[in-house]
């Protein structure tokens, strides 16, 4: 489980690094699962919700399905700090094997 300690130091990282954390950016978010329809249904509801479905792919040698959504958005340390709970605790609603983190890069 990412903590708010990590994304504390994640911000710190990419300040020290030059990005300006206070200007939009392409937040990625990943699920993780054994079968591909609960990730199917989970993209489309998340999409709603202003998500863009990047993919949905299987890895090997595990086998299992990712689900990668991404949004344009400005976030704080809190911000998505709150993200992330929300995306755990949705993934436990809805029975997803994980939520597995995020990712970030310039628009």
């Amino acid at each position: 489980m990412i903590s708010r300690e990590n994304i504390q130091q994640l911000f710190e990282k990419m300040q020290a690094a030059g990005w300006d954390m206070d200007q939009k950016l392409a937040w990625g978010y990943f699920f993780k699962h054994k079968t591909i329809e609960p990730l199917k249904i989970l993209a489309r509801e998340l999409e709603q919700n202003g998500y863009d479905i990047i993919d949905i792919n299987q890895s090997y040698p595990d086998k299992m399905y990712w689900l990668q959504l991404e949004k344009i958005e400005q976030h704080s340390i809190d911000s998505l700090h709150q993200t992330n709970q929300k995306f755990y605790q949705l993934a436990k609603q809805r029975h997803i094997d994980q939520y597995d983190g995020m990712d970030v890069s310039l628009i």
